[in-house]
Formats: structure tokens, sequence, C-alpha cells
């Protein structure tokens, strides 16, 4: 047989012997053109819904932490927690300053949001509709495309004005919310320490850190008198056929000097595998090596800024304001042994409370008051 069956031309790539339209595999590669282009659309719409709707729920926001804060305050001064004394007035500050502010973003909102939050149900239901289309013609979202840009510029729009009308509020809640989660979370690792506090001893800051020399995860705490380190460990209260069915994780101090003996401070990489951590050095006559503690780097400057806080006396100012004896004031009289009357003329680090005659080896008690 020669020719072409039936007489007819070359059959053209694409389409079905019959002629009655694109081949399988064309109407697939168009399908998942028209679904890839259709779901990015979809999903850049689902991105400005949850910003708007984000944006519209400042205000609920905002009025929701300047409640909470005076009672969480509240709640850390019951606990003894005395320094930060600043939360209250910048609370009080923030929130008069707020009351005059929040009228604006209201309207701001309750006059824009509504003909948004419409038409962002509106392209949602256009999309919708054309989820499926008969033959799969990219061009077809061409005009939910155009809608959803002009809606996309509207929700910027949107979003700037309140966000500048809310901005500096919110930074200094976010400000606040950490300085008060500082606080309650140092008051939550001292609750169960392992170490007895002494007279005057107010507790400043309290993380999580490894103390890499010993290879212990545990808690580093700075009060006002002492920097302790208390390393964690597990004992097994209870076996059965030799597997531990129950364990306690215990803490034991393995680091208690005076604040004042620390000698520095730094931040810096203390590892291979370990991230950002702290070394910490302190006074030759302090007898305890260089420490190496991994943490994480908030955690590393938050032990950075309240050191500093505690050396240069803001702690002891903030203390001695509040109810209590004054903090760690030194001696105005020569101190000398109860036993042998020898007098001390060595340094007394902050926190100390005790000393040692160096000629007859007698404790020498060290007041506070």
């Amino acid at each position: 047989m020669g020719g072409n069956m039936g007489g007819q031309g070359p059959m053209r790539k694409g389409y079905s012997a019959s002629g009655a339209g694109y081949s399988p595999s064309t109407v697939d590669n168009r399908q998942l053109a028209y679904m890839n282009r259709f779901n990015v659309i979809t999903n850049q719409v689902s991105l400005l819904v949850q910003q708007l709707n984000q944006t519209s729920r400042n205000v609920t926001d905002i009025d929701d932490a300047l409640n909470r804060l005076p009672t969480r305050i509240q709640q850390i001064r019951k606990m003894n927690y005395r320094v930060m004394m600043n939360l209250e007035k910048d609370v009080a500050s923030l929130s008069e300053r707020w009351s005059l502010a929040k009228p604006n973003v209201a309207s701001i909102i309750g006059s824009t949001a509504p003909v948004l939050v419409s038409e962002g149900r509106t392209i949602e239901n256009e999309l919708a509709q054309r989820r499926f289309s008969s033959n799969y013609d990219v061009s077809q979202l061409s005009s939910v495309e155009a809608r959803v840009s002009t809606f996309q510029a509207y929700v910027s729009d949107f979003s700037s004005r309140v966000s500048g009308a809310t901005g500096d509020t919110l930074n200094k809640i976010h400000s606040l919310d950490r300085d008060v989660g500082v606080a309650e979370r140092t008051l939550s690792l001292t609750s169960i320490s392992s170490f007895k506090w002494k007279q005057g001893e107010s507790p400043i800051l309290s993380v999580k850190a490894k103390d890499l020399n010993a290879d212990a995860e545990g808690v580093l705490s700075l009060t006002n008198q002492r920097f302790i380190y208390e390393s964690e460990k597990e004992v097994v209260l209870k076996k059965t056929f030799f597997i531990a069915t129950q364990k306690k994780k215990i803490r034991e101090t393995t680091v208690d000097r005076p604040i004042g003996m620390i000698d520095n401070i730094v931040k810096g990489r203390v590892g291979i595998l370990a991230g950002q951590g702290l070394y910490v050095t302190f006074k030759p006559d302090s007898g305890q090596q260089e420490m190496k503690l991994d943490t994480d780097g908030e955690d590393a400057d938050l032990v950075l800024r309240f050191h500093n806080f505690i050396s240069n006396g803001e702690a002891d100012q903030e203390l001695d304001a509040t109810e209590g004896s004054k903090t760690d004031e030194r001696p105005s009289v020569p101190i000398v042994c109860p036993r042998c009357s020898a007098p001390y003329s060595e340094e007394i680090y902050r926190g100390q409370t005790s000393l040692q005659c160096k000629y007859c080896g007698a404790t020498i008690p060290v007041s506070s008051n």
C-alpha cells in the first residue's frame, strides 16, 4: 500500500490520531503549568491574608500584653526579684503613651481592614472557581493575577501605616517581655537550687550552661554576692530487671565564688563542635581555674550584661533602694583576727562573707552591715 492511510497528510506532533485535540502528554504538560501558576497565586493570596489578619490584631495584641505585664512583674516582686526596678515605671509610661496613640491606630484598622478582608475573600472565591479548567489555559489566570497585584499593594500600604503607628510600642513591649521573662526563668531555676542563700543575697540571673571542663550540663547563677555553677546529674530511683525505670535529675554546687573574684568574662566560640559560649577567668587567689561554658548566644549576652550590672554597682543601688539591709558594704574599720589579733591586709572581694587569717588559719567573719 502506498501513500498515507485515508489520504491524510502526516499527523502533527502533539495531536491525537483522530485529530480530536491535544495528545495526553501535551494535556498533562498544560495542566502541570496551569496548576503550578495557580498554586503560586493561591500561596501569595494566603500570605497576604495572613499579613492582613496579623496587622489587624495589633491593637488587641498590644492591649493584651500591657494588661499581662503588670501582673507578671508583681509576681516576680513577690518572689523577691528586686532588680530591674525600672520595669514598673516603663510599663506605666508605655501604657500611657499607648492610650494616646490607640484611637488613631484603631481608626486606620477600622476603616481599611474590613474592605481588604472582603477583597481577599472575593479573590479566594474566584481562585476556587478557577482551580479546574477544561483546557488549562494559563492566560485565564491573568485577570486574577492583576487583581492579586492590586490587593498586595493595598495590604502593603495598610501594614506600613499600622506598623508606623505601632512599631515603637511593639518593640518596647518585646523588650519588656524579654526582661520579665529573664526574671521569671531566673526565679524558676533558683527555686530548686542546691545552694543556700546568704543574708542580704538576691538572685540576679540564672541560665542553663554546660561546663565543658567537666563535660556536665548545669545552671549558672549570678547573685549580688556570688558566682555559682551547679552541675546536673541523673540518679536512678528505681530499677526493674536491671533497667532504670525511675530517674531524677539533681544538682550539685561545683563552683561557688564571691562575685568579686571574677577577673573577666568574655564571649566566644568555646569548641569545634560547641557554639557561642563564655570564658570565665577568676582572680589568681581564688583557687578556681578558667571555666568554659557552652550556652546559646542570647544567654551569653545576658551573663555579660548582668555581670556588668553587678560589678559596676547598679545591682547594689537597686537592692539598697528596696526593702532589706544594705548590700555588701565593706567594713570601715580595720579587720583583725579574733584569735591572734593580726591585721588582715589582703583584698576583700565583693560577696565575700568570711576570710582566713594567714598567720593562724582562723576564720574571720565579714559583716555585710
